[in-house]
């Protein structure tokens, strides 16, 4: 094939791409004139739609309130992370559906409105060994487990957890919160786990507190003698009784920190569920869709009512067709 027949192949295929071009910029600017002449046609129904919406969507926005949110923040204990996370998710089904007893039980009045609950995790990286960071990298991007297990597999290796309400305004979000609360401690396997694990703490800081003080008497008591022999050395060594200071000091020492953990520990696990924060009603910064309610609604009523003409449109083709 000559340079010449090449050419004009190359033209050819240039200009029927611009003409494909033209073409499909054509059928997009007549479907545009087409929905700018169904709206015409349609104006009126369209504007008593956007206002009925409007309005609508104006008294159930006013009845609702403007919504807030607040974060009771709490510290799981004896493992039980994932049946926090079970029973928030439980609490907030039955808020969504109006569960009539579940409202009575939390102290929710039945015209609340629209209240939403739900938990995340507080996120302390800091805290992870380079193995639990490798172990939940792998999980993250596995493919063999689907997202509410891999959550569940997370939220065990947090402690404190954010339990969000968002609310409006006139409800009292501390009463409810606390009453939420109330139904998560009343468990009976954690109550136990509890007792059983504040007593372990409290006899084995009474036998850390009494080895200390023993120690202490032990070493006044060397000391003195030291004094009357007047017998000091570096070393703090007394070859008639084979005691070392120095020894006897570090163990000290090691009790102490041990007595220290087990005092914040006994603080961490008073009771089933540590609550760290209340939290005080807050605005609610990012703000749905659903929130504008005089926006929706309209927008709902529009698209339902080209719904309706599309589905009448194709009844009868159909019928057409027959």
């Amino acid at each position: 094939m000559s340079q010449h027949q090449k050419n004009n192949n190359e033209e050819i295929d240039l200009g029927d791409l611009f003409r494909l071009l033209k073409k499909g910029i054509q059928y997009i600017f007549n479907l545009f004139l087409r929905f700018v002449a169904f709206v015409l046609r349609h104006a009126i129904v369209l504007i008593v739609l956007i206002v009925i919406g409007a309005i609508i969507g104006y008294f159930l926005q006013k009845k609702s309130g403007e919504l807030v949110k607040t974060e009771m923040i709490i510290a799981s204990n004896f493992g039980s992370s994932e049946y926090v996370f079970n029973s928030i998710n439980q609490i907030s089904y039955q808020i969504g559906h109006k569960d009539t007893l579940a409202l009575e039980k939390l102290g929710i009045p039945l015209d609340a409105g629209a209240l939403k609950l739900e938990i995340k995790p507080i996120v302390n990286i800091s805290r992870f060994s380079q193995e639990e960071e490798t172990f939940l990298e792998l999980v993250s991007e596995s493919n063999f487990i689907n997202e509410e297990e891999k959550a569940k597999m997370f939220a065990r290796y947090f402690r404190y957890y954010k339990v969000i309400l968002s609310h409006p305004k006139k409800i009292n979000s501390a009463k409810i919160l606390n009453n939420i609360l109330q139904q998560l401690r009343d468990n009976p396997y954690y109550q136990e786990y509890n007792n059983v694990n504040l007593s372990f703490l409290n006899n084995q800081i009474k036998a850390n507190e009494k080895l200390i003080s023993e120690i202490d008497s032990l070493v006044g008591n060397y000391s003195k003698a030291i004094n009357k022999q007047q017998q000091a050395s570096s070393t703090f060594y007394n070859s008639a009784n084979n005691l070392d200071l120095g020894v006897v000091i570090q163990n000290r020492n090691q009790v102490q920190d041990q007595l220290q953990y087990l005092y914040r520990e006994k603080v961490a696990n008073a009771e089933f569920l540590r609550l760290v924060d209340l939290g005080t009603p807050t605005e609610i910064k990012e703000k749905g869709i659903t929130y504008y309610k005089i926006i929706l609604i309209p927008l709902l009523l529009v698209l339902g009512y080209f719904g309706l003409i599309i589905f009448v449109k194709v009844v009868q083709k159909a019928r057409k067709l027959e």
